[in-house]
């Protein structure tokens, strides 16, 4: 089984725990983890020039795509190595667990949009997509999307999400890719271990699914 989780910036101080403790727990379940890494504070910074500087839109994109890797080099750091992948077709080479660095994957299909409404939520998907999975998870720093109420929304629809203005804790076009290509994603809180596993193994946790219609993760 493949499980593809994108590991949000936010969780730039607890991201090192976080892959180790999947990569042990992916070497006792015999499972496939690919964690597709967020851009966090490494992308802001680009943000933060494009506002101040003329940036052209292809290369506002390029530099956070190169973001990702940043912070994909920073998880991998630590007491023991985790390996780096650049192509979807190096991922069952790599072992229990690996960090996918985007940046050729990307180049060999340039298909998405070169906006601030593509960051690296729609990567992970896209990314997903090409590795023949249908869902991914999102493991970042709230517990889900809320409603106006400030609770969490258990499940919503994809179409729902592209419709409502305040899409919470995910990119603006997100919603519409799970939509074209009739995929889901899971959004859980990386800052309570047990949930990121229960979403694994399906177990019902706090969390906020977005699904397509027919596909309910």
């Amino acid at each position: 089984m493949n499980v593809i989780i994108k590991l949000g910036g936010s969780l730039l101080a607890k991201g090192r725990e976080i892959v180790r403790f999947l990569s042990d727990y992916a070497e006792k379940k015999a499972v496939f983890v690919i964690i597709i890494p967020g851009g966090g504070p490494f992308v802001e910074v680009i943000r933060e020039l494009a506002e101040r500087q003329a940036i052209s839109d292809d290369a506002a994109h390029w530099m956070a795509v190169l973001a990702m890797h940043q912070y994909g080099f920073f998880l991998a750091d630590g007491e023991s190595a985790i390996p780096l992948v650049e192509r979807t077709e190096e991922v069952r080479d790599a072992g229990h667990l690996c960090i996918v660095l985007p940046y050729k994957i990307l180049k060999a299909d340039d298909s998405l949009p070169h906006t601030w409404d593509v960051t690296s939520d729609t990567i992970a998907a896209f990314i997903a997509h090409k590795s023949g999975e249908q869902t991914f998870i999102k493991v970042t720093d709230v517990d889900g999307i809320l409603d106006e109420e400030g609770s969490v929304i258990k499940q919503i629809h994809a179409k729902e999400l592209i419709e409502k203005e305040d899409k919470g804790c995910i990119d603006a076009e997100l919603p519409r890719f799970l939509m074209l290509n009739k995929m889901s994603c899971v959004i859980v809180n990386g800052n309570f271990l047990e949930r990121i596993i229960d979403v694994i193994e399906g177990r019902e946790t706090i969390c906020t699914s977005i699904f397509h219609v027919g596909l309910r993760p």
